[in-house]
């Protein structure tokens, strides 16, 4: 292996921690935003249990389940917010890890075709070896003669 591909090979492991740096955070904002999403959920949960309640007879129940219906309203829309926001992060994240698997990928193919260029020159190199080598026999051979 030459220097070249040794040199490539070293920055191909520093791509690569790169590229696993960005998986690992890219999984961290997925995480939040799973967890996000479960909490918009349980407030949609909630809103429903609140608007399939019964109405009560009472004025002041009346009143007190409107302002949670109100309140649990704003949270969902607070909590879409939050979902987005995440979900940008992660889309953040993932184009950040796209760019850096891609740039591993690269490299990793810029060594193959080096080390297939350094596998046809050694080729060659043995090849031009054998035929100086058979020709020098044949030449002795004559003189010999």
């Amino acid at each position: 292996m030459s220097a070249g591909i040794r040199r490539f090979k070293r920055l191909l492991r520093i791509r690569e921690a790169q590229e696993n740096e960005a998986a690992v955070g890219l999984a961290a904002r997925l995480d939040t935003l799973n967890q996000i999403e479960a909490q918009r959920e349980q407030l949609e949960c909630y809103l429903n249990d609140y608007l399939n309640a019964l109405v009560p007879e009472d004025v002041n129940m009346l009143k007190q389940l409107a302002r949670m219906r109100d309140q649990l309203r704003e949270a969902l829309d607070q909590q879409e917010l939050r979902v987005d926001a995440a979900q940008a992060q992660v889309d953040q994240a993932r184009a950040v890890w796209l760019e850096r698997h891609q740039a591993s990928l690269s490299l990793d193919k810029l060594i193959e075709r080096r080390r297939e260029q350094e596998a046809l020159q050694e080729g060659r190199r043995q090849q031009r070896e054998q035929d100086m080598w058979a020709t020098r026999r044949a030449f002795d051979q004559r003189h010999q003669e």
